[in-house]
């Protein structure tokens, strides 16, 4: 897979060149999708972090560790399941149910399965093209936060 980079417009640093057709991206296993939805996830929060002028790495890390944590995309999960179409709601509940690590990280093994689901799904979106459902997720976990103070 070749990627271009580009400048940071808020919504990813890079641009894969070939993007995968549906049906290849769901013969990939929930935890690669997972694997991939991760490193999007925390880079774009991380890049709109940038963009406001938060560019000391020290204070990047402390501002992000609470969106990224499995509690707390548990959450995002829950705003943005509730607005899929049925079809869609199918796959994440599929990934949601896939099996989960003896150890996993903060949080309850229900929360790492909603974080872990949430992740496939970004990554699934990411690698079909459609950025801009992944920016409206990463929007949603900012406007949790927002409402929530700093432990969404």
């Amino acid at each position: 897979m070749e990627v271009d980079k580009c400048s940071l417009d808020g919504s990813s640093a890079f641009l894969i060149k070939k993007q995968w057709n549906k049906e290849e991206a769901l013969r990939l296993p929930a935890r690669t999708l997972a694997y991939i939805g991760d490193a999007v996830y925390e880079l774009s929060l991380r890049l709109n972090h940038v963009e406001i002028g938060i560019d000391n790495a020290g204070r990047l890390h402390d501002s992000l560790v609470d969106l990224v944590s499995s509690p707390a995309q548990a959450k995002v999960f829950e705003v943005v399941f509730a607005d899929l179409p049925e079809e869609e709601k199918e796959l994440v509940k599929n990934w949601r149910n896939s099996k989960i690590p003896a150890r996993y990280g903060s949080g309850t093994r229900g929360e790492y399965a909603k974080a872990t689901a949430l992740e496939a799904w970004v990554g699934f979106l990411f690698i079909t093209g459609q950025d801009e459902r992944v920016v409206s997720i990463v929007e949603t976990a900012l406007k949790l936060r927002n409402q929530k103070g700093k432990d969404l």
